[in-house]
């Protein structure tokens, strides 16, 4: 066996690589560790035999044809091969440098060897991954949208094209806003952005089909990273689940109108009682003044004084709840007409104090009213605009205590006029505050049977300064206070208008005798 220098020979044994000489096509030659380990033998019971101690007959020829080739040409060739190791295939990948002697010729063949099998057996699993993941994306029955860091869409598959409409080529490179509701914009950023940073990654938004047409659609986003965690992909999976929302809408309105159903039904009720009540009361009056008149002398006369005062107030009760109820239902059938005219919303409400004031004082509430303003003239109907603060006041008085205070305050708010009623009563809870303006409702039943009414009148003041292009608030602390805020815009009409809509003025006293009648009775 001819020698190799001492210089390569240390190179030889410490390649990272088998590595292992020919002499001859099927003979070896020196042999390094690494090659030693891999055919499970020591070096010398390798070197200077035949192939045929680790091959078979096949991969000999195979082997030897190889080799034979190379010591003719002359030239360095690669080759990948399988070969059988104490009954394990493995896959070797072979590069075979031959040397020239000082003739030219070519005295032996350095093979440099790595076992790639592991290799192989990797490419091999991430092929069929791909294959795998490329059939489940392409086919998944959600939408599938691969984006780039950007947001620019890359890829989405044939659920997607399904819900949106558009094919992969009209969408590509294209960014993902094009299937976003423009409302939606702000929304997809901050969850994009929460993805970035590791947060939230599911959320429910409008998209847009290619036909212009809505849809809603549950999303789920994930981030793809390399071996570095640098972003590479940004992977939404969508489902569209217009039709689930739709559903629940229908329910969610089945209910509402199912709800509303019971408060009707509870309205109707509780009306049975208010007027029931007075009525009662009235012919019990009556039935008593016929027996008195019959049965009395003049020393008893100042008792019909009582019984008159009785039938009068509870009239006008009857009468405050009819006329409500006729507003409200022309109101609910758009037939209510407002009857506005140039005004001085000062002069008004301070009419309604003046008229207010006896009924106030002998219920011992402590009355204050404030204005910063002198005159502010105004588009109103005063009747309505009277009968919106009597309301208000008249509900201060119903749930407050003697000695309670309420404060009416007139300020002006930009292009507004501000009117405020607050009140140190009972005040609303914070559930219930949302409430209060609906028609029918009432607070707490069981409370206001305490204090008389239907639950009709501060939808009727809702819906009364909201005609007139306003807008009424609650501000309130249970137990502490409750301030009721309204806001009438300083507009003025013109002539035109004034003879359209014929203001006809009545008397303010019934008006307080109506509104107060319920408290008159407490």
């Amino acid at each position: 066996m001819q020698e190799i220098s001492p210089d390569f020979d240390f190179l030889f044994n410490n390649l990272n690589k088998m590595a292992y000489i020919f002499f001859d096509p099927t003979h070896f030659g020196p042999v390094n560790k690494k090659m030693a380990v891999f055919c499970s033998s020591e070096i010398h019971e390798l070197e200077g035999q035949s192939i045929s101690v680790i091959l078979d007959q096949k991969e000999i020829e195979t082997v030897k044809k190889f080799n034979q080739k190379i010591f003719e040409d002359g030239l360095c060739k690669s080759a990948k091969m399988e070969i059988e190791i104490n009954n394990e295939l493995h896959i070797i990948e072979v590069e075979t440098i031959p040397h020239h002697n000082q003739m030219g010729q070519v005295d032996y063949l350095l093979c440099l060897a790595e076992d790639i099998t592991a290799e192989i057996e990797k490419e091999e699993r991430f092929y069929r991954n791909k294959k795998r993941y490329s059939s489940i994306f392409k086919k998944a029955p959600l939408a599938f949208v691969v984006s780039d860091r950007k947001t620019n869409i890359i890829d989405w598959n044939d659920k997607a094209e399904e819900i949106f409409g558009w094919q992969k080529e009209e969408v590509i490179n294209k960014n993902f806003n094009l299937i976003v509701a423009e409302e939606s914009y702000s929304e997809i950023t901050d969850v994009v952005e929460n993805v970035f940073e590791g947060e939230k990654s599911y959320n429910i938004n409008k998209n847009i089909a290619k036909d212009g047409s809505e849809l809603y659609c549950e999303w789920n986003t994930a981030l793809i990273k390399d071996k570095n965690d640098k972003i590479l992909e940004i992977i939404s999976i969508a489902q569209d689940i217009s039709e689930k929302i739709k559903t629940k809408q229908r329910i969610k309105n089945q209910k509402e109108e199912l709800k509303y159903s019971e408060l009707r039904t509870q309205f109707f009720a509780n009306i049975s009682h208010e007027l029931k009540t007075p009525l009662n009361l009235i012919f019990s009056s009556l039935q008593l003044l016929d027996y008195k008149l019959q049965n009395t002398d003049s020393k008893q006369t100042n008792q019909f004084a009582k019984y008159l005062s009785s039938i009068r107030n509870n009239g006008f009760r009857l009468l405050r709840l009819v006329n409500n109820l006729i507003d409200l239902t022309k109101i609910d059938v758009n037939t209510f007409q407002l009857h506005r005219g140039n005004f001085d919303i000062i002069e008004l409400v301070k009419s309604v104090v003046e008229s207010t004031a006896d009924y106030l004082e002998t219920k011992n509430r402590n009355f204050r009213f404030e204005c910063e303003l002198d005159s502010q003239i105004i588009a109103c109907d005063p009747f309505n605009i009277e009968r919106v603060i009597l309301n208000l006041i008249s509900n201060a008085v119903k749930f407050t205590a003697e000695g309670d205070e309420i404060l009416l305050r007139i300020e002006k708010e930009g292009a507004r006029v501000k009117i405020s009623l607050r009140d140190t009563g009972i005040g609303i809870k914070k559930e219930n505050q949302d409430i209060i303006f609906e028609q029918f409702r009432q607070v707490d039943q069981n409370f206001n049977k305490k204090r008389e009414g239907s639950g009709i009148g501060l939808s009727l003041v809702k819906s009364i300064v909201e005609m007139h292009g306003g807008t009424i608030t609650l501000d309130s602390i249970y137990g502490i206070y409750s301030c009721f805020n309204v806001y009438l815009p300083v507009d003025k009409i013109d002539e035109k208008t004034l003879a359209a809509e014929s203001y006809a003025a009545d008397s303010l006293l019934n008006k307080v005798e109506l509104e107060f009648s319920d408290i008159n009775y407490i």
